[in-house]
């Protein structure tokens, strides 16, 4: 009972966490491109810019760009993916440094490219290992040496300075840009695969608790069935009445380890009404639908009433999440008097279900619509007229409701 309103809002929190991983990936490293398109940019506009014998160069430092473009974008999917990050690989770094040197030197003028070189140290720094970002700084301040002396030429020293300025602090805010977007990435990924790893410790641990129980009810009443069955089979010859009593001793023990098998599993099935509900709504809010919630009974209801409203509440909520869009959920209860004697009504209704339809071959409704019917109850499931979706369910109000599970097509 508790271990499924745990798995229903665990699974929509994650979902709803790993479709905001997706955005903020996504996010990540469009945000890089304030490096990409300058630099593929520049390069197409310097390919139109020179001379008509110097245009097949062009075009292919127009490739380099790309080609350096697309390995940037491929290594930060990489580094900021669901679960443990992929390692950029030293030649797709190293390769892609390499041809964004390559076209700074040939295509771009020397002020210009610094600014390229100190964006791209910024970015690139912490896609790999730091031992990789020093010799990246390194290299790149020793380009960027040989290009102020080109600058020299043309420019005076102070403004080649204010240059350098500008580029180191563009470089210092793209790193500082990407560091922040890495950690946070990092500390939230952590935060999502820790609460997998509890989800997986909750199961083994409700496994083994389940095993230790079913071991402390059974383990001593089968051990006294196999002793009192052998000393039965021992005495039969000489002692009959005896063996026949011992016999007897071994049914009661037997319908005893039965019931409490029984009322075990039942306790572990027994669902209560105001927690599912309470579960329900924090599902629903946790995927942005806001509950109302009315007429829950506080008192008085039978038990088996409350387990199969219970359950109608859970399939409810499970449709919404599934198979809805929805802004609002509705869930009310209220209570009629009939021929048949008095009878809960259930309604789970949302305001907007995905593409103006429901899915009806799961076997979730189905499965519920069986149970409900065999306690003589009915529930009925339709779209409503303003594109929602409404599931109305009948619960007898003395119903206990099966034990076993409904055969499909069997009779009430």
């Amino acid at each position: 009972m508790a271990r499924d309103r745990r798995d229903l809002t665990g699974v929509v929190t994650e979902r709803r966490k790993v479709r905001k991983l997706h955005f903020v990936r996504v996010v990540i490293v469009l945000s890089s491109c304030v490096l990409v398109l300058p630099l593929v940019m520049s390069t197409v506009v310097g390919m139109l810019a020179g001379p008509p014998e110097r245009r097949w160069i062009a075009a292919v430092l127009v490739g380099a760009a790309l080609l350096a473009s697309f390995l940037l974008l491929w290594m930060l999917f990489g580094r900021v993916r669901l679960g443990q990050p992929r390692q950029a690989s030293p030649w797709a770094y190293w390769g892609a440094t390499a041809l964004v040197a390559v076209v700074v030197s040939m295509s771009m003028t020397p002020l210009f490219g610094i600014f390229v070189l100190g964006g791209w140290v910024g970015i690139a720094a912490f896609i790999g290992p730091r031992s990789r970002g020093w010799f990246l700084l390194a290299g790149s301040i020793a380009l960027c040496a040989v290009l102020s002396v080109q600058a020299l030429q043309e420019v005076t020293p102070i403004a080649l300075a204010s240059v350098w300025a500008g580029a180191v602090l563009w470089s210092l805010f793209l790193a500082g840009a990407v560091l922040i977007y890495v950690r946070l990435w990092d500390v939230t990924n952590e935060a999502l695969l820790e609460q997998r790893a509890r989800a997986r410790l909750a199961v083994s641990e409700e496994r083994l608790r389940f095993s230790r129980d079913m071991h402390d009810l059974l383990g001593h009443s089968l051990s006294a069935l196999v002793v009192k069955s052998e000393l039965a089979e021992q005495v039969l010859e000489r002692d009959p009445a005896l063996a026949a009593d011992e016999m007897a001793q071994v049914q009661g023990l037997a319908r005893r380890s039965l019931q409490q098998v029984r009322s075990a599993v039942r306790g572990y099935r027994e669902i209560d009404l105001a927690d599912e509900v309470e579960a329900v709504r924090t599902a629903l809010a946790a995927n942005g639908t806001r509950t109302e919630v009315s007429g829950v009974p506080e008192s008085g209801l039978p038990t088996g009433t409350a387990v199969s409203a219970a359950r109608v509440v859970r399939e409810g909520g499970s449709n919404v999440l599934r198979h809805s869009d929805a802004a609002e959920c509705r869930i009310t209860f209220s209570r009629v008097g009939g021929e048949g004697g008095d009878a809960l009504v259930v309604e789970v209704a949302n305001d907007r279900a995905r593409g103006g339809r429901v899915q009806r071959n799961g076997s979730g409704l189905t499965g519920l619509a069986e149970r409900l019917v065999a306690s003589g109850g009915s529930l009925t499931a339709e779209p409503t007229p303003d594109g929602g979706f409404l599931l109305r369910a009948t619960v007898p109000w003395s119903t206990e409701g099966p034990d076993r599970p409904v055969v499909s097509g069997e009779a009430p």
